[in-house]
């Protein structure tokens, strides 16, 4: 079973402005919790769209609760990155988290070999249809994990959403 993430870059999540710290806390909790059960119901791959905020964190957490055997050291993490050097695209302090990601990675797919307008639609596609389950982190804006989770509905994919109402 394989289970996708997609989720909010941080800007997006409410509450950011004021306690990112808070609001990345209790969503790593919430993700690590769902990893756990997810896990626990047969998933044997993760794969993560690679973006800052949720994706890069849902990751980690993968990455720490196979570390600390949590989860078996077995299941797969798979990055699923829109096109090489796209970490050149968001905030330096991004770079550290998304560079570990990659050592850690079991397999890196690079959905374009370049920047193109199409590149995002083509990563999220490639989560949706990969997916068993998606889980997700979304507040109910347009954009990507809009996108990516209806895409999942007409595929027939279940879905999780994290989001419960104002937490932050």
């Amino acid at each position: 079973m394989t289970v996708c993430f997609t989720g909010h870059r941080p800007e997006k999540i409410s509450g950011w402005a004021h306690s990112p710290e808070v609001v990345e806390q209790t969503i790593r909790r919430a993700v690590a919790e769902e990893i756990v059960r997810q896990s626990e119901q047969g998933a044997e791959e993760f794969i993560s769209g690679m973006a800052p905020g949720f994706d890069l964190w849902a990751a980690d957490e993968v990455v720490r609760l196979r570390s600390e055997g949590v989860i078996s050291p077995t299941t797969k993490l798979t990055l699923a990155i829109p096109y090489p050097h796209f970490e050149r695209s968001f905030d330096s302090q991004h770079h550290p988290l998304y560079n570990h990601l990659v050592e850690c990675a079991d397999e890196v797919l690079f959905v374009s070999p370049h920047y193109h307008k199409g590149c995002y639609a083509m990563r999220n596609d490639l989560l949706a249809e990969r997916a068993d389950t998606l889980v997700a982190y979304y507040e109910g804006t347009e954009g990507g994990t809009r996108y990516t989770l209806r895409r999942g509905q007409r595929l027939g994919r279940k879905s999780v959403n994290l989001h419960q109402g104002d937490l932050f």
